[in-house]
């Protein structure tokens, strides 16, 4: 069974940034509990003893349930050490371009500006980007729609030209949630908003195989990569995120006017 995608029911109090430098720890897969169309979603697992929710960002390799693996933590932020992750070393002009499509064309050419050259090409940002986009997931749903989606944005967002076009087992269009993760970067990354950005961020960690290979800046080999997210409660703090997306994503509108693959 191929795994693209992990998520667990359950939810325990823990934060593992003490062990982004501990070196490796285990990584034991449980179940396969949030399936999607064709691969994708999540499993619960246990991170170094504990019991997390893990979810993909790696479209490219495979991970197995009931299979112990050993895993590099690295805990996200704006100035987070991306050496150990599979995606950090990719330059910012590595990547499959983004095309979006949602039906306003000066949007979708600011976005793929942002994606493609703009500040959303760096890998910092793109796993920054991943990690909102799983705060949007609502696993209760299971495989529909909306979190297919999702889990297509995540795959496009990083996703490097050695690796080809990022797989699309559920045929969804993924643009809306790529426009989403843009405006939410856009407005978190400033000055301003640094404090409250680094907050959410250290709520993620980037679950990496610990035998990885590197070649042109991209780890290979090893288990697929996984975000494991730590529960703190997804209310208010995230909706204010998104409120803020959603009003920077209203106001470029006016101003416009004038491979978790397969398990």
């Amino acid at each position: 069974m191929k795994n693209k995608s992990i998520f667990n029911a359950g939810s325990a109090l823990i934060l593992l940034s003490l062990s982004a430098t501990a070196g490796t720890v285990p990584f034991d897969i449980n179940t396969y509990s949030f399936q999607l169309q064709g691969g994708g979603g999540g499993v619960s697992a246990t991170l170094n003893g504990v019991s997390v929710e893990a979810f993909c960002d790696d479209f490219d390799n495979n991970i197995s349930p009931w299979k112990d693996y050993t895993a590099d933590i690295t805990t996200l932020g704006t100035s987070a050490d991306l050496s150990d992750t599979r995606f950090g070393s990719v330059s910012s002009n590595a990547w499959t371009t983004i095309s979006l499509t949602t039906g306003n064309w000066i949007l979708d050419y600011q976005n793929d500006l942002f994606f493609n050259s703009g500040s959303g090409s760096s890998a910092l940002a793109r796993y920054e980007m991943a990690a909102y986009l799983v705060s949007l997931y609502n696993p209760s749903l299971g495989n529909n729609t909306s979190n297919n989606q999702i889990q297509e944005a995540i795959w496009m967002d990083l996703d490097p030209k050695s690796e080809g076009a990022a797989i699309d087992p559920s045929h969804s269009n993924a643009s809306s949630d790529l426009e989403q993760a843009a405006n939410w970067y856009s407005s978190m990354n400033t000055s301003a908003n640094l404090g409250s950005l680094n907050s959410f961020l250290a709520q993620f960690e980037i679950v990496s195989p610990s035998d990885m290979n590197f070649t042109n800046g991209l780890g290979n080999g090893g288990f697929q990569e996984q975000i494991v997210m730590t529960p703190e409660p997804r209310g208010g703090m995230w909706l204010l995120l998104g409120l803020l997306g959603a009003g920077l994503l209203a106001s470029r509108r006016r101003v416009s006017g004038v491979k978790f693959q397969n398990v």
